[in-house]
């Protein structure tokens, strides 16, 4: 009998920062609220179910406008999880946490956005990743 493979690919539809900070999820959503004027808050977490009945939650804050999603996540899963040292993307696990910008608009400078990032104090470093090319980026879809 013959065996098929169903192959499955994704357009990747958002810009994805990474972002070394060693502090809490809530404190760095704290200062971008105050540094960028935004709201993110505290949204349910992001529950990843792999194969072999494994999963893993996640931290996830979202600030929503009429134009773009903002949506910030922690790389490493929630603590007190038995999958504690897992990462939701594996390959980056040097970052603490991600921003992921859906619907940029026009008139959105993202190098601008960074450099404000990168004033917080306790920010080590920001960059732009280029999402497409993560072998995990499966992760980012939900």
């Amino acid at each position: 009998m013959a065996k098929n493979k169903l192959e499955i690919s994704y357009e990747i539809d958002f810009e994805l920062i990474a972002i070394n900070a060693s502090v809490k999820e809530y404190k760095l959503a704290w200062m971008l609220n105050k540094t960028l004027g935004w709201n993110l808050v505290k949204n349910e977490n992001i529950k990843l179910d792999f194969t072999g009945n494994r999963g893993m939650l996640i931290s996830n804050y979202l600030y929503q406008t009429e134009y773009q999603i903002f949506r910030l996540i922690r790389n490493r899963a929630i603590e007190g999880e038995e999958q504690y040292n897992a990462f939701i993307i594996p390959e980056l696990k040097n970052f603490d946490f991600f921003i992921m910008i859906e619907n940029e608009s026009v008139g959105f400078d993202l190098n601008t956005f960074i450099s404000k990032i990168k004033e917080i104090p306790f920010v080590q470093f920001a960059v732009l990743m280029d999402a497409a090319t993560l072998k995990s980026k499966d992760n980012l879809i939900f």
